[in-house]
């Protein structure tokens, strides 16, 4: 029996565009990247659209049987409609994989190649047919009706006001709450999210998951808080007609200082306009002060292999990133390099004052291949260099969820070198293990930086931004 994925494995899409001869043929835009997949969802629908005024057939796919099933919804595409392709991958080993599907259409001299990428974690000796659409009604909506229950774990009875926190990419894109029954619906788009659900009395339940037309219910169980039940015993007792009555009363002492106030505010009213003192300087950045704060020169070294599209670790880190951006100033300036098999600057020095383009290199960071970290770390320090600001606040923020591969680059002494010149490393664990966690502090301590862990939503709300603050501040 042919070895088939069982558990779990990644799916990006990525399509490669060939010229068009007669008709057009698009592969939507959507969510293509599936994140992390269960083993009732291994397979993969790939929504093509004819944008021509023509029809248009699909011929055949060219796959090798032994790894793929393909199945169409219909092999005829009608002027502006949508047909999708369904494909099953069956991996027989463990790990990273890159594959081709070329598909062959009646407007094309050449094939369209389809581009999967994925990780398998784990795989099994047995083989399941990929579910053909004669099986189901297809439909071509992205979004879809999404329900959602929370339960309390022990007595399993519905929680109402619970707080549902969709996220994806970084940003809060669903804030759900409960009804008395426990339940929350809304309309989502498909796609990999990271959960986080909460309710005062409770402890927070955060996870990732990959939602569709097929896995469009969630039961999430959360569990008390020991530490809080006392507390809100003695919260819930009701106030008394009396003690109401009390409140509403006003003393006589009110009474005189509200009298005083309104005294006050008549005489600053006769006061001549040229005897009113000036308004008194008001602060831009109330939370992160020009007076208090050094300039911020701050390169991102992110860890984009494979192991952070898990757990939701790179939408930690995304949602910490963009926290932070709001932050900064326009004096500041971030930079952002990122590794994996290979190191690149996904985004050149940039001041804060463009926010939105920050941001939206944030969200668009992707995930996949290997670790390089020396070669990251060396391109890190090169950019951090080209953009120095005296006096100000020069740093490298490095984020990864575990070991990384240090290459011919002794890290430690880089780290040293550079922070003798100004320029200092801090080191971001996401939902790392303990066991690297040596490393990782070795390595901000040679850098002249800090080690901080970011596990849940709250940690990446105020991790990054408690770091620059505490670096920069005069």
């Amino acid at each position: 029996m042919r070895n088939y994925i069982i558990h779990i494995f990644t799916v990006t899409i990525s399509i490669l565009i060939v010229q068009t001869l007669t008709g057009q043929i698009e592969f939507l835009k959507q969510p293509y990247d599936y994140g992390v997949i269960s083993s009732n969802n291994q397979y993969v629908d790939i929504p093509i659209k004819n944008t021509s005024d023509k029809k248009v057939f699909i011929f055949r796919a060219d796959v090798d049987a032994k790894k793929f099933q393909v199945h169409y919804s219909s092999k005829t595409i009608f002027p502006d409609s949508t047909v999708y392709v369904r494909v099953m991958y069956q991996p027989t080993k463990k790990g990273s994989f890159s594959e081709k599907i070329p598909i062959h259409f009646s407007c094309y001299n050449e094939p369209k190649s389809i581009k999967i990428t994925g990780f398998v974690e784990e795989v099994k000796s047995s083989r399941i047919a990929c579910p053909s659409f004669s099986q189901e009604s297809v439909d071509n909506a992205i979004a879809f009706q999404f329900k959602v229950k929370v339960i309390d774990q022990e007595t399993k009875e519905p929680i109402d006001k619970a707080k549902v926190l969709m996220i994806k990419n970084g940003l809060v894109a669903q804030n759900l709450q409960t009804k008395r029954n426990g339940m929350a619906t809304q309309k989502v788009d498909l796609g990999f999210y990271y959960f986080v659900t909460n309710k005062e009395g409770y402890l927070t339940e955060e996870f990732p998951k990959y939602i569709n037309r097929k896995s469009d219910y969630m039961v999430i169980e959360l569990r008390k808080n020991p530490n809080i039940e006392k507390i809100e015993d003695k919260t819930t007792t009701e106030i008394t007609p009396e003690e109401q009555q009390e409140e509403e009363n006003t003393t006589e002492e009110e009474v005189i200082l509200n009298l005083e106030e309104d005294t006050i505010k008549e005489v600053v009213a006769k006061i001549p306009k040229e005897e009113i003192p000036k308004t008194p300087y008001i602060e831009k950045y109330p939370e992160f002060p020009l007076a208090k704060y050094k300039p911020n020169n701050i390169v991102f070294l992110i860890d984009v292999s494979a192991s952070m599209k898990y757990t939701g670790k790179l939408d930690l880190l995304k949602a910490s990133m963009i926290e932070m951006t709001k932050l900064l100033r326009d004096v500041d300036n971030i930079t952002i390099v990122t590794y994996a098999s290979s190191t690149q600057v996904a985004m050149k020095t940039t001041s804060a004052n463009n926010k939105d383009s920050i941001i939206s290199t944030i969200e668009n960071l992707q995930a996949g291949g290997m670790t390089a970290g020396g070669k990251g770390l060396k391109m890190a320090y090169s950019e951090l260099c080209q953009s120095f600001i005296a006096h100000g606040n020069n740093e490298i923020i490095m984020a990864t969820d575990g070991d990384f591969n240090s290459g011919k680059e002794n890290v430690y002494k880089l780290a040293k070198k550079y922070n003798a010149k100004g320029a200092k490393i801090s080191v971001i664990g996401i939902k790392n293990r303990k066991h690297n966690e040596e490393n990782m502090k070795k390595l901000s301590l040679s850098g002249g930086g800090n080690y901080m862990k970011i596990d849940t939503f709250e940690d990446a709300k105020k991790g990054l931004v408690e770091e620059v603050k505490m670096n920069s501040k005069l």
